[in-house]
């Protein structure tokens, strides 16, 4: 993503300016309904957290809605960045970096989870492309939901990607109309950035107060 953001330039298609705003907000769409299928996948599954096999909710459609929320984000991202380049040298590494990662860990869940994952594998849920024929079982095992739960484990992502639009923003805005011209905008995009991770900052503080509470109130 660094080299990427160093080495290439944001491209202003067919120099329309509309057109722009245009594609940036599919690239924030993109990375929204990324960020919602994660979170869909933890609420839906608040009960079973990390150590069990999730099969709620976005598991009927995929088998790993986390990762492919991931690369959601990654392509909406690229779709802001708008360089025929990034999408070739992001999305691809990532495609095939995915598709390593999942059979290592499918490998480990058959090890970890045994009979209960081989149940779950029966069902012949796709890896990453959606199975749209489950879709109502899907939303019928979404509840209940735990937002707070799902909020917990995502504020992070949900902040990082928000804060990097703002950035990739004010970097184009610099690389297209120079520094002197673009300012004003460029300060109001940095600013932005800056209170999403403040923002952030400060939920983790938080989070890190609360789970220290409950720890010294399981003690007591």
């Amino acid at each position: 993503m660094l080299f990427v953001v160093v080495f290439l330039r944001p491209t202003v298609p067919f120099g329309s300016t509309l057109l722009d705003t245009l594609i940036d907000l599919l690239g924030v769409s993109i990375c929204t309904l990324g960020q919602w299928l994660r979170m869909w996948a933890w609420g839906s599954n608040a009960t079973v957290g990390k150590w069990g096999v999730r099969d709620r909710g976005p598991y009927h459609l995929v088998r790993h809605p986390l990762y492919a929320g991931n690369f959601l984000i990654v392509l909406g991202l690229s779709v802001v960045f708008h360089n025929l380049w990034a999408y070739l040298l992001l999305l691809f590494p990532f495609a095939y970096m995915y598709h390593a990662i999942t059979n290592m860990e499918e490998k480990r869940m058959r090890r970890r989870f045994g009979e209960d994952y081989r149940d779950y594998r029966e069902q012949e849920v796709p890896r990453f492309l959606p199975a749209f024929s489950n879709l109502r079982q899907a939303i019928r095992t979404t509840r209940p939901f735990d937002w707070a739960f799902a909020w917990r484990k995502e504020y992070e992502s949900c902040c990082g990607w928000l804060a990097g639009i703002a950035l990739l923003e004010a970097y184009q805005g610099i690389l297209l109309r120079g520094w002197t011209q673009n300012w004003p905008y460029t300060l109001t995009w940095v600013a932005i950035a800056g209170l999403i991770g403040m923002t952030s900052l400060v939920l983790r503080q938080w989070k890190k107060a609360a789970r220290g509470r409950s720890t010294v109130g399981n003690n007591a």
